[in-house]
């Protein structure tokens, strides 16, 4: 048993722990808890004032005070990354993170949530939901009656797809947020954008739907094409929904190893020389414009290549060989189906292998004046004899993507 003395400073030992931890707790639950005054944005002047929106992707200042510590910054429910580094006591530096639109949790729409080891503040802010935005058709002169597939993103509660001239469909089926399918409707005669009516907002693509004007170069119905190894028909039966004239390209025997004879056979489309960009449009990005024709295989191709070039010149050319990029798979396409090709495409010869360099620097650098003929040729720069290729081309025309 501890004397008399020695207990009594042990008692006193004890007394002033328990002193200390209590003013620890004390001081640890001292602080106060956060509060949001002003969400701004991250720019310099003058964008730096006060923001009453703001979109996912967007680098945000959350102010206020006492946001030491903070654990959690949340947009709409969604965590935004944390770097403590971009953090001080009034100022949180944040990327509104990605939003899964049709999941947000019950009450979180358009507020901001900072959450510390002292509590929590909410602040109402709208964040803007993306307008549903597409992509890519896979027939952009699909018939009434076909299925069409429309590619794009935030297809978020689509309710239905108006196409040139009013004509809608309501409720089409739709496969996650990124692609539509539906059956065209019959009745429509202009052509021109389609809009995607969603939750968010409604949607209008730059692709033109049923347009044989915009841009065309030729549609083998108006006599814009020049000589050619190439057959015109308008034999619907060998090409189902086609649409008019088109040209076909059919080489029953294929083409032999390191055939280059392009000319030679029914193996070119050439145009007239036509418009392929207005003259007041040779300012534009390089990458705004695009090379569209429809395209529909008979059967699996998997060999050969078309060398694209204008006015006959290989300065700059683009090669058309999808079935490189499909794994070295055949490709097939089951009707008809739009084929882009921006004109990023058209390269320099890199190594001695055309098509493999550089891009122009700029709209003026590959298209001149603007205006020229289009040459779409087979080759077969192979070191085996291609199978069997017979394919079918329409509408080629120059339109802007972006």
């Amino acid at each position: 048993m501890l004397p008399y003395r020695m207990q009594k400073y042990f008692v006193l030992l004890l007394a002033t722990a328990g002193l200390l931890v209590q003013y620890a707790c004390k001081k640890e639950n001292s602080g106060k808890s956060p509060s949001i005054e002003r969400i701004r944005a991250i720019s310099p002047a003058p964008d730096d004032s006060v923001l009453t929106a703001a979109v996912p992707g967007q680098i945000v200042v959350v102010q206020g005070a006492n946001f030491k510590g903070t654990s959690r910054v949340l947009f709409n429910g969604f965590p935004a990354a944390i770097n403590s580094a971009l953090f001080s006591d009034n100022n949180l530096v944040v990327t509104i993170p990605s939003i899964a639109w049709d999941s947000i949790p019950d009450g979180k729409l358009n507020t901001v949530e900072v959450i510390t080891a002292n509590g929590s503040a909410n602040y109402s802010f709208s964040i803007t939901a993306p307008v549903p935005t597409v992509t890519s058709l896979s027939n952009e002169m699909a018939m009434a009656g076909s299925t069409l597939i429309i590619s794009g993103n935030n297809f978020y509660g689509i309710s239905k797809v108006i196409f040139p001239g009013g004509i809608e469909v309501d409720n089409p089926a739709v496969s996650g947020i990124t692609q539509i399918s539906l059956t065209v409707p019959p009745g429509i005669t202009q052509g021109g954008p389609i809009q995607i009516v969603g939750t968010y907002g409604t949607g209008t693509s730059i692709l033109l739907f049923n347009d044989y004007t915009t841009g065309m170069l030729t549609t083998f119905d108006d006599g814009n094409y020049s000589w050619g190894a190439y057959a015109i028909t308008n034999d619907a039966g060998l090409f189902p929904g086609s649409m008019g004239s088109y040209a076909r390209i059919a080489v029953p025997a294929g083409v032999g190893a390191g055939d280059f004879a392009w000319y030679d056979g029914v193996r070119s489309i050439n145009t007239n020389g036509l418009t392929w960009v207005p003259a007041d449009h040779l300012n534009d990005p390089l990458a705004s414009y695009a090379l569209k024709f429809e395209m529909s295989l008979k059967q699996p191709w998997s060999a050969g290549s078309f060398y694209i070039v204008k006015d006959y010149d290989w300065t700059y050319l683009a090669r058309f060989e999808p079935w490189t990029t499909n794994g070295g798979a055949p490709v097939t396409t089951n009707g008809w189906v739009t084929v882009t090709i921006p004109l990023t495409q058209f390269k320099t010869k890199a190594n001695g292998v055309d098509g493999t360099g550089s891009p122009a620097v700029n709209l003026a650098k590959l298209v001149g004046s603007g205006n020229g003929s289009l040459s779409i040729m087979l080759v077969n720069n192979g070191t085996a004899a291609t199978p069997a290729i017979d394919i079918a081309f329409d509408n080629l025309r120059i339109e802007k993507i972006q």
